[in-house]
């Protein structure tokens, strides 16, 4: 499929592991200095998150911070990727982490 996943598209990664939530913006305005916004953003991210803040807190900022995302780049498609299951997470509680990851329906429109 390659680095375009097999779309008629120029395709840009810009990943960092670890990266929680708080720190999202601030790493996409950097990613794209000197770029033209993109058609789509692919957001994967809030998974590191999980266990180190409440859910509401953090749905919360997904939100607001997606609201702010739009009204910056009003002609960008946003798209936010679930949040995977891990083999191991590294908060206290797995079982309340995997019952935290079923967000979508709470993030709505």
């Amino acid at each position: 499929m390659g680095t375009s996943l097999g779309l008629d598209a120029r395709v840009h990664w810009f990943g960092w592991g670890g990266l929680r939530w708080g720190r999202l913006r601030p790493f996409i305005h950097q990613s794209l200095r000197g770029r033209a916004a993109p058609d789509v953003l692919l957001i994967h991210c809030g998974g590191n998150d999980l266990g180190r803040t409440t859910s509401l807190d953090l749905i919360t900022g997904m939100k607001q911070d997606l609201q702010d995302l739009h009204r910056q780049f009003p002609g960008i498609k946003i798209i936010l990727s679930g949040i995977t299951q891990r083999r191991r997470w590294r908060a206290v509680n797995p079982g309340k982490i995997n019952k935290a990851r079923n967000w979508g329906s709470l993030i709505g429109s």
